[in-house]
């Protein structure tokens, strides 16, 4: 963003006359890069009397060309559309704004498509990812707990509140992340929420261009991203196009009538229902409602119908992955946004970087809401969506509550059995995103009720299970927390911050339960990146037996056995019935002990409640 008190490029303005006209407050992209396989580029002008203005390329040369300006109904904004040629070359180019006989001259800069913007390779199946909630993880720099400007003073005390955590301390603890074994981090946004209450979260942005000064800036963001880089980690950046937070300069002056849904009516709340999105009968106004209703008070809804805020979104995701080199998105609320712009937004960005990573929140239990929104779906009402991977929540709550349910005919592991058999209902359901619990779920070891066997049992399924594992900053801990209210599962992470009278960061410090989750975790992570069975292996289960649930993963010559038992007391597995696949295999070894045992022709006892992970390599 180009702002008068912070320069980022050279910018030269120069007027005529005696009275100011207009002014150019700033332009949204700040910078573009040349290259580009989409080569036009919409530039939101924004200033007293933009509107009015027009608009000259004065040494344009061979490099770009106007295409057009467009005015909307707030005479402070203009839309310009240019074109960049496939042959420009970087540079500080000027534009000229006139209105009447008054002018003033914009520096702008096309950037060469450096190392950071030349696209990421994504992440994959063999990744594993670390959700961090940025404000409760450490902080790593005090000077930014209350920059000039913030509408919110921190305080640790309160749940709601800012507590400090920040990019720095992330950074400090990288160490930590690679040694616990995890591959990929996903932060929540770290884009400007300067609201006055609740902005810790980071899902009410005010300001789509700028890293929230309470995390850092744009510098500290790039050099985090680098230094994952350097240490084999990727980062994942959540976005959020469905709404922004209504302290958002755009809510006292809309750049357009129409940019806001149910701008100046009476609050109209979403009604949350996202089967009406994919009901072939439902009504319009059932519709209307879930994707254009507002989130919350301080969440207006954007109406992404509007083409100039549409390619606002885009061009932005854009910009974040082509200046900082970011690996993946996380796209909050997906089913909320309107679902055709949602496909052009994939296309747009998968156009550019093709091996870079889209997940969507697809919030829903059945597999068949979920598989709607994804690439290749058979939709009746003709939808082709893009995205190509989904939370899978389906199989979270399969999961969860399977663990703790007697089996039967539905009940217990057949739930989980009977999730992931509707996985044809997806092109491709390895790229889904699997979890035991997040930032907006009660965390795993308490919807299992404290048991720490069922939570080592959903943490061996999460790890060995087709799709791609996320887990949660505090899982390896198996801490607690009710999502009743969303601080409880979003405590700050004891040894972040300096006083702490714990350092959970600190191996050697864990005790008890703690301690013996991290050294569970830590020792599948560690496993896991040298199993090809379960990065590349395909996946074959079978059906449940007197509630005890039994999978394989198989890759080549490699091959992993996955045997859980689901009751209160020892299960018995005969394993002749998996000969098809296990027949001549000789000894196995157990992952979680590194021990070798029979694995053929015997009956095989699994502990209550446990989880038994075999391993073959030839």
């Amino acid at each position: 963003m180009i702002r008068f008190a912070a320069v980022i490029f050279s910018l030269l303005i120069y007027s005529t006359g005696i009275a100011k006209a207009f002014e150019i407050q700033n332009i949204e992209p700040s910078h573009w890069w040349i290259g580009m396989k989409n080569s036009s580029l919409q530039l939101m002008v924004h200033g007293k009397g933009a509107g009015k203005c027009t608009v000259g390329l004065p040494n344009a040369g061979d490099n770009w060309k106007l295409i057009q300006t467009r005015k909307t109904a707030n005479p402070d904004y203009l839309f310009v559309d240019l074109e960049i040629s496939a042959s420009a070359s970087p540079g500080v180019y000027s534009i000229d704004f006139q209105c009447e006989n008054k002018k003033k001259e914009i520096r702008y800069e096309l950037k060469a498509r450096n190392s950071m913007a030349s696209g990421a390779s994504g992440y994959g199946k063999q990744d594993v990812l670390y959700l961090i909630m940025p404000d409760r993880f450490a902080n790593g720099d005090l000077k930014n707990d209350f920059p000039p400007g913030s509408l919110e003073k921190p305080d640790r005390t309160k749940p709601f509140g800012r507590h400090g955590g920040d990019l720095a301390g992330i950074e400090k603890h990288l160490e930590y992340l690679q040694n616990l074994g995890v591959t990929t981090l996903w932060l929540n946004p770290i884009l400007e929420n300067n609201q006055p209450e609740q902005s810790y979260h980071g899902y009410s942005i005010t300001d789509y261009y700028k890293i929230d000064s309470r995390f850092g800036g744009l510098d500290d963001y790039k050099r985090l991203i680098q230094k994952c880089h350097n240490s084999g980690l990727k980062m994942v950046q959540d976005m959020v196009a469905n709404h922004i937070g209504s302290k958002h300069s755009w809510m006292e002056s809309l750049p357009d009538t129409d940019w806001v849904h149910f701008a100046g009516k009476p609050y109209t709340r979403c009604n949350f229902r996202i089967e009406t999105t994919t009901d072939p009968n439902s009504a319009k106004n059932d519709i209307k409602l879930m994707t254009d209703g507002w989130f919350d008070k301080h969440m207006p809804d954007l109406n992404q119908k509007n083409t100039l805020l549409a390619r606002y979104l885009i061009q932005n995701t854009l910009w974040w992955i082509a200046e900082t080199g970011i690996d993946g998105i996380r796209m909050d609320t997906w089913p909320y946004n309107d679902k055709d712009f949602l496909s052009k937004w994939c296309d747009a960005v998968y156009q550019e970087f093709p091996q870079f990573s889209i997940v969507g929140e697809v919030w829903v239990d059945q597999p068949s809401f979920a598989a709607y929104f994804t690439q290749g779906a058979l939709n009746q009402d003709g939808y082709k969506p893009s995205l190509n991977s989904v939370t899978d929540f389906p199989f979270y709550f399969a999961l969860t509550k399977g663990l703790n349910e007697k089996g039967g005919w539905e009940t217990g592991l057949q739930k989980i059995y009977t999730a992931l058999s509707q996985d044809f209902l997806y092109k491709d359901a390895s790229r889904n995103l699997i979890f035991p619990d997040n930032h907006d779920l009660s965390r795993l070891i308490t919807t299992q009720g404290g048991d720490y066997r069922k939570y080592m049992q959903a943490m061996g399924i999460i790890l060995t299970m087709r799709g791609i594992p996320q887990i949660y900053y505090g899982d390896e801990f198996a801490l607690d927390g009710d999502a009743a209210q969303h601080p409880n599962v979003r405590l700050d992470f004891k040894g972040g911050w300096p006083g702490d009278k714990e350092n959970y960061f600190d191996e050697k410090s864990l005790t008890g339960r703690a301690d013996s989750a991290f050294k569970f975790l830590k020792k599948l992570l560690g496993w896991r990146k040298s199993s090809k069975a379960i990065s590349e292996g395909r996946f074959v289960q079978y059906l449940p037996e007197e509630n005890v649930y039994v999978y394989f993963r198989i890759a080549g010559n490699e091959k992993v056995m996955v045997l859980v038992n689901g009751n209160d007391k020892i299960g018995s597995v005969d394993l002749s019935r998996f000969t098809e696949i296990s027949s001549s295999d000789g000894p196995a070894r157990n992952v979680l002990t590194s021990e070798l045992e029979k694995s053929s022709g015997t009956i095989r006892e699994v502990d209550p409640h446990g989880i038994l992970i075999l391993e073959w390599k030839k």
